[in-house]
């Protein structure tokens, strides 16, 4: 199979996925309004804020994707005006601050005891998840630097 039909098949998967995102995203809503009232309700609102970002993510991927077909698969190296080094600085930077985030949620979570403990304790667990995650997608915006820098003509 060829990159613009395995392209093609993966944007077909990604709507199929939005539309099931936006399904879900209400069923959220709903559950979320009838907890409204009571902490675990705070819980489901970050779900729903979530939810609704991964919709907006998927179609931005989709759109993007369909714009790199027309323009022939083109990796945007012209567009990246600033430095390596300064980029990868700020991806470096960015990470050790999300480490840092790690570190005070766990130690949140080791030296208290809460009203709700179990919503603030899941509420503490998200936002190191969180944090990981955000760890995950800047060591990938790195390797994309590092592979636009090497492909940019010199």
């Amino acid at each position: 199979m060829n990159a613009k039909k395995e392209r093609e098949l993966l944007v077909v998967g990604l709507e199929r996925l939005l539309r099931k995102e936006s399904k879900i995203v209400e069923e959220y809503r709903a559950l979320a309004e009838m907890l409204e009232d009571i902490p675990a309700g705070l819980l489901l609102d970050w779900v729903v804020i979530e939810e609704e970002a991964h919709h907006t993510l998927l179609f931005n991927i989709i759109h993007a994707l369909k714009q790199n077909a027309q323009k022939g698969g083109e990796n945007g190296a012209d567009s990246v005006e600033m430095e390596r080094d300064t980029m990868l600085c700020w991806v470096g930077s960015l990470r050790m601050k999300e480490q840092a985030v790690v570190a005070a949620c766990l130690s949140l979570k080791g030296r208290a005891c809460w009203e709700n403990e179990d919503v603030v304790d899941a509420f503490l667990d998200a936002l190191v998840m969180d944090s990981e995650k955000h760890q995950r997608l800047l060591l990938a915006v790195e390797k994309a630097i590092e592979h636009i820098m090497m492909s940019r003509p010199q």
